[in-house]
């Protein structure tokens, strides 16, 4: 090796080796997520996935100006105090100066209020409460307001499936209920009356006493909102006592696992999404094939809408900081001016009440399960 060489591969060296130990010596740039990891995990596992995907994006191009990003994951368990503790941590002690999540309505409301407080920018790609609209400075939402979806859901069966009477079954909790109450206004706004109302708790597993009751209201369709571990039993049951009108259902049915546990009563079944696997972007092809992959490797529970959320969520955070910088202001300041950011549920902005807007699509599609999966069919 002549001496010129030599030289130029110690530079070389050298270069590599500052280049490392600056990485190694960058402090990180923490950011956190609140989920659904013990209760829920079927939607939680996949939306961590989503965030860890946004971050490693980011850290494999370099960081943000250099440092890298640090992903914090805490648990909400399905409840506000919990949802609370977890914001004030991740704030006050890991001093994170963003937040993906929490999931639900009810803990986005309660942590939400501490993340506004501290000016501390908290997203939540699956609250659907109206009440989170214009709720603090500091808060978004990243998913369509369950209002909306009723609106969209209800419209659909009216035009397509034409019926005069609906049975409602829901889930005895929060968002349940909420269902319940809201999508009813809107079936009688359409002419579409209400004969029947049960519930069920979770956890529940036997339905028949509840769905016999409603049998005998003989409805034309059934609306049964709530989350998979009961709704897809509960659809699978109707069948077996002789029930074959339509079933309706909501957000959180959006998931594989329900098409497996309903099984042949599954078929028909029609929810409200907000991703549309064949969105032919380039990121939305390589979110695709590297989520699959991911979900494949750890064994996860399957659920890519949960996590193309959560990978907006957590993109539009760390675009904010590579505009103006890892704080909390400059993220806030770019989610106000952001407009057709690239993400891969569309093309998103946010209003004034820091409502996410996807461009050209009222962002919510009409989903049916067709030979077992979930098809676009509005």
């Amino acid at each position: 090796m002549t001496k010129a060489r030599k030289i130029l591969v110690l530079g070389m060296a050298l270069t590599l080796l500052t280049a490392g130990l600056a990485w190694g010596a960058a402090e990180p740039i923490k950011i956190g997520t609140v989920l659904r990891l013990s209760i829920g995990a079927e939607h939680g596992t996949p939306s961590r996935r989503g965030v860890e995907m946004a971050v490693a994006e980011v850290n494999k191009a370099g960081g943000i100006n250099g440092r890298p990003v640090q992903l914090i994951v805490e648990d909400e368990k399905d409840s506000p105090a919990a949802a609370v503790n977890a914001v004030q941590k991740l704030i006050n002690v890991d001093k994170v100066v963003a937040i993906v999540g929490p999931m639900t309505s009810g803990d986005m409301m309660a942590a939400g209020k501490i993340a506004d407080d501290a000016k501390v920018v908290a997203i939540s790609p699956t609250a659907t409460t109206p009440k989170l609209s214009g709720y603090g400075a500091s808060l978004c939402r990243g998913c369509s307001r369950i209002d909306k979806q009723a609106e969209i859901l209800t419209k659909y069966v009216a035009d397509t499936w034409k019926p005069k009477t609906v049975a409602i079954f829901f889930s005895n909790e929060p968002y349940g209920k909420g269902c319940a109450e809201l999508f009813g206004k809107f079936f009688e706004k359409h002419g579409i009356k209400v004969v029947a109302t049960e519930s069920f708790n979770r956890g529940a597993r036997d339905f028949k006493a509840e769905l016999t009751k409603i049998k005998a209201a003989n409805p034309d369709m059934l609306f049964i909102p709530g989350y998979t571990p009961e709704t897809a039993p509960a659809a699978a049951q109707a069948r077996q006592l002789g029930m074959n009108q339509k079933i309706l259902g909501v957000y959180g049915d959006m998931d594989p696992v329900y098409i497996q546990l309903a099984g042949k009563a599954a078929e028909g079944h029609v929810i409200g999404g907000e991703y549309d696997e064949g969105y032919n972007t380039p990121k939305n092809q390589a979110f695709k094939k590297n989520y699959e992959e991911l979900a494949k490797k750890n064994n996860d529970p399957y659920n890519i809408m949960f996590a193309a959320l959560h990978y907006d969520a957590a993109g539009v955070i760390l675009e904010g900081m590579k505009k103006n910088g890892p704080t909390s202001e400059g993220i806030r300041k770019f989610l106000k001016e952001a407009k057709d950011f690239d993400g891969v549920t569309g093309k998103l902005s946010f209003d004034q009440n820091n409502d996410v807007m996807r461009a050209g699509s009222e962002g919510i599609y009409v989903l049916e399960v067709k030979d077992g999966k979930y098809v676009k069919v509005k």
